[in-house]
């Protein structure tokens, strides 16, 4: 079923089937035998943080069990990241404009030979050491102590991702600080979450919305993969060409973030446009039109 509460669901159970579907969707993912190892690890890891978005939505029904689950998550997902680094900083590279081919063409193999450094025998042992911790997360799904069938139940979790998504912003258009951006960007991540779960409750309207959020994901998104190529760049800038070509190297990537950030405080300014207590309730008053049909 999709990631995504229906109507003639109570909340827990909804939340419960939706954790079971993504943990055995990523299960699914990182034993995919015919794919290869960096796209299994890519599509697990997003299974793992659309579940630990669930858990922070529905975190005060959970008490103490949410710093147990959200830890999990959050750790099988930081263990997998090393391969999604690896990869994502090619592609960055590949969306830069302004480069002499031959600047681009270098840069591109000393990235694949980095990323390919990585054994095959490293990134099998990471998906085993997940994948050999999932059974127990199936087993404490069974006992989540989950309460309360109304709004109220996911509202506090709601509320507390949308409030935070806005403080992040304010701090990294204050700081503009590459820190600042991606704390920004995890929280916009997580509030894209939510509205997903909540795609029903207005398809159009809530769809609509989750294009707008995931649009600025992925600004700020890129401009992180950018910072993170730029110190792959400084720690070993031979690699990357003479200095003239690397130094336009770095002024295409200090061009490209200046676009990505402009274009995210922009959405940014838009998605936040509500205080969380204005937002909340008019996403309570879209989900009880949707239950009351």
């Amino acid at each position: 079923m999709p990631y995504a509460i229906q109507r003639d669901e109570n909340v827990r159970d909804a939340v419960l089937r939706i954790m079971n579907e993504q943990v055995a969707r990523a299960r699914a993912q990182l034993t995919d035998a015919k794919a290869p190892l960096a796209k299994r690890i890519h599509d697990a890891r997003k299974r793992f943080k659309e579940t630990r978005a669930v858990v922070r939505m529905v975190r005060d029904s959970l008490g103490p069990q949410f710093a147990v689950e959200n830890a999990w998550f959050r750790d099988a997902g930081r263990d997998l990241a090393v391969a999604r680094d690896a990869h994502a900083v090619i592609e960055a590279l590949e969306k830069l404009e302004g480069i002499a081919p031959a600047t681009k063409k270098k840069a591109q193999r000393a990235l694949t030979a980095r990323r390919d450094a990585m054994s095959a025998r490293e990134l099998k042992g990471r998906i085993t050491n997940v994948l050999a911790q999932l059974d127990a997360v199936v087993t404490r799904l069974a006992f989540w102590p989950l309460s309360g069938e109304s709004f109220d139940s996911l509202a506090g979790g709601l509320a507390r991702t949308y409030r935070r998504g806005r403080k992040a912003m304010r701090a990294a258009v204050r700081s503009h600080s590459p820190a600042a951006l991606h704390e920004w960007r995890k929280r916009v991540k997580e509030h894209w979450y939510h509205i997903q779960l909540l795609q029903y409750v207005w398809p159009s309207a809530m769809k609509s919305y989750a294009d707008v959020l995931e649009e600025l994901s992925h600004a700020l998104g890129d401009h992180h993969d950018l910072f993170v190529l730029r110190g792959i760049i400084a720690a070993s800038p031979r690699d990357f060409g003479k200095p003239p070509a690397v130094v336009k190297l770095l002024d295409a990537i200090d061009a490209r973030q200046q676009d990505l950030e402009t274009r995210a405080t922009e959405i940014g300014s838009r998605v936040y446009a509500e205080t969380p207590k204005a937002w909340l309730a008019r996403i309570r008053n879209y989900w009880e039109a949707w239950r009351e049909r």
